[in-house]
Formats: structure tokens, C-alpha cells, sequence
């Protein structure tokens, strides 16, 4: 039986990174490394059987083999495994505005109905910043103005377009929403790319502070992604240590850390936090 060991990154709305053990007939799923999670995705009418399966394609593993699996896993994190991107263009120039989805499999680039970047989960309001008055927004203030904003930046007819990331960054252009032919199979450098998950760069300097804060607002969650420049990821860790919440959970995955000490100190704060 072949395990596959590898990590996804969960967006639109943005849910950080989940760490995946996958059997073939069961996947076990993590986001701290600590709970593991299975579920079934072949058609098997079982989670498991006590006996060896009769092909690889709709395997059963065993409930002994699973949890082998589990306790003799490689490091975390595991290497990233979602080479395949959604993207949103920006109307101006079509180049990738906001990361739409992931997939880890060609046949998982599906047809584009729904070309919205949605930052948030329906209902959640904790994003609000205070003005440079010293005032507080209305509940959501901050969040519509960055979804209209990130969004409007794409119509009024959006188009998304599918990339196969390659090695060096770059990323090679296939099908998606309102994608001329010229664009496809195209090939965009990395620095075509947004870092993150959407663009920090735009005209007026109010618009790119608040995608900005978008980010450093995630900052726990993004420090787990792969392939972060050093300046980002140095940016993301002092951003991490102001929003200590989710960094308990998301540190036993994070693939590179500049500044030990100060994630630390952060993590105390977070479990006090945590424990009051």
C-alpha cells in the first residue's frame, strides 16, 4: 500500500493549511498535527477492514495500518501538494489579483461558476480595524470594503484563470472563466504571482494597507504556507505576535521560523489567552 504524505492550503474563504495523510480509499486530516481526522473518499462501504484489500484503487486500509500511518509520519509540515491554482485577474491587466482555489490533481481543475474571493466566513466580524482618528468602524466596515474592493478589481465580467505552479515559482496557464485562447498555456514568472493570497499592490496607498492588514490579520495561519520570501514571512512573524490567538495551533507546522524567541513569548500570550 502507498501512503501519500502531503498539505493543502484551504481558501476562499481563507482557512489556513490542513496536513493530509492519504491511503487512497481513506484520508487522515490534520490542521495542528495533534487530532487526526479520517475520512472515506472511495467508494468502500467502510472506513477500514481488518484484512488486506484486493487493489490499490478501492483499497481499505486497515484500523493497525492507519494508525501506523499516523504515529510513523514524516516531519511536519508535509511538502505542499496543491500545485494547481485558481486565480482571479485583474481586469486591467489579467494578471493573478486573488487566490480563488487549490487542487493537488489536474482533473481537479474544475469548470469556474462562481468567480467571487470571498476573505471571510459568512458571519465572521473580527477583522474591523480602528481609523486613524482613533474611532472604531461600524461591525464589518473593513471586511465589505475589502471584499468590494478585491472583487470590483475583476468585473464587471471576471475572469479566472487555472495555473499549474512550476518549481521555480512561475506558473503555466490552462483553462478556466472567460479565458481567451491567447492566454492559455501561457507562461507567467513568479514575481506575476501575489505572495499571499491577493495582490498587496495597488494604486491608492490606503487600498494596499488595508489588503495588508488582511494578511497580517492571518498572519499565524500564512506562516505555515511553503515558499514565503523571508521579508514576508519576518513581516508575518512581528504580525503573529500581535494576534497570538491561532498560533498554538498552527506552530507545530510551520515549515521555517526567523525569530524563535519572539514566537514564544507569543505562544505564552496565546495559551493565557486561551486559558482566561
Amino acid at each position: 500500500m502507498i501512503i501519500d504524505y502531503y498539505s493543502l492550503r484551504r481558501v476562499n474563504p481563507y482557512l489556513g493549511v490542513i496536513q493530509v495523510i492519504d491511503t487512497g480509499a481513506v484520508r487522515t486530516y490534520s490542521t495542528t498535527g495533534q487530532r487526526w481526522q479520517s475520512r472515506r473518499v472511495s467508494d468502500s462501504e467502510r472506513f477500514w477492514s481488518d484484512r488486506a484489500a484486493a487493489t490499490p484503487a478501492t483499497a481499505e486500509i486497515s484500523r493497525q495500518a492507519l494508525h501506523r500511518a499516523v504515529a510513523e509520519r514524516p516531519a511536519l509540515p508535509f511538502p505542499a501538494g496543491d500545485r494547481y491554482e485558481l486565480w482571479l485577474l485583474a481586469k486591467d491587466t489579467r494578471l493573478p489579483l486573488a487566490l480563488l482555489r487549490t487542487a493537488r490533481w489536474p482533473e481537479e481543475m474544475e469548470e469556474v461558476a462562481d468567480p467571487v474571493w470571498r476573505p471571510f466566513m459568512p458571519g465572521e466580524h473580527g477583522f474591523d480595524r480602528r481609523d486613524g482618528a482613533g474611532g472604531v468602524p461600524g461591525p464589518g466596515a473593513d471586511q465589505d470594503r475589502l471584499h468590494l474592493l478585491v472583487n470590483y478589481a475583476a468585473r464587471p465580467m471576471p475572469c479566472a484563470q487555472w495555473f499549474e505552479r512550476t518549481a521555480q515559482g512561475g506558473g503555466i496557464g490552462h483553462g478556466g472563466l472567460r479565458v481567451e485562447a491567447s492566454m492559455e498555456r501561457r507562461h507567467l514568472p513568479a514575481s506575476a504571482f501575489p505572495e499571499l493570497l491577493v495582490s498587496e499592490c495597488w494604486t491608492r496607498a490606503e487600498d494596499a494597507a488595508l489588503v495588508a492588514d488582511f494578511h497580517d490579520w492571518n498572519a499565524a495561519l500564512l506562516l505555515a504556507h511553503q515558499g514565503i520570501g523571508s521579508g514576508t514571512r519576518e513581516r508575518l512573524e512581528r504580525a503573529a505576535a500581535k494576534y497570538p490567538a491561532r498560533l498554538l495551533d498552527t506552530y507545530p507546522v510551520l515549515p521555517q521560523v526567523l525569530d524563535e524567541s519572539r514566537l514564544k513569548v507569543a505562544m505564552v500570550q496565546s495559551r493565557l489567552m486561551r486559558s482566561a
